[in-house]
């Protein structure tokens, strides 16, 4: 039996490419059951930013349609594609690096400067860290330390 993380990971994969191919990025997969209903939720951003709810009905049509196709979730669920918001989790280095210069939310495993939760401006993402600047303190959080980074909204 297919696990979450290997389903998830098949999604990742596969309707990633096609979501690519698009001209839109895979942000983030979400498959879990809320209420008694399995939901696969997908967020999606265009490659340059900013998308409209009437691409995500066209991507959730395409994607729905490879998935029919590839049959990856041995359960009936709900398919949902979002926009990731102005809050967009930041994931992979790639993710880090797009929004240097601006403000991100990090928990973490370990404390770093004697916090687990970080409010601090992404200054440059190197292979293994990405470095932020805190109160014109500059220090280097490690990939692996995080466990959930998040914009920061500036209002």
């Amino acid at each position: 039996m297919e696990t979450r993380e290997n389903i998830i990971s098949l999604i990742e994969k596969e309707v990633g490419k096609v979501i690519e191919n698009m001209g839109y990025e895979l942000i983030d997969v979400e498959y879990t059951k809320e209420r008694g209903t399995w939901i696969l939720r997908l967020f999606v951003d265009r490659l340059d930013g900013g998308i409209t709810l009437k691409e995500c009905e066209g991507i959730s049509h395409v994607v729905s349609l490879l998935l029919d196709e590839l049959d990856p979730i041995p359960y009936s669920y709900n398919l949902e594609v979002f926009s990731p918001g102005l809050d967009r989790i930041l994931k992979k280095p790639k993710d880090f690096a797009r929004f240097i210069g601006h403000k991100a939310q990090f928990k973490l495993k370990d404390p770093i400067k004697g916090s687990k939760n970080i409010k601090a401006t992404i200054k440059e993402v190197v292979s293994s860290a990405v470095i932020v600047e805190r109160d014109r303190d500059v220090f280097s959080i490690p990939f692996e330390n995080i466990l959930k980074a998040r914009l920061e909204v500036e209002v």
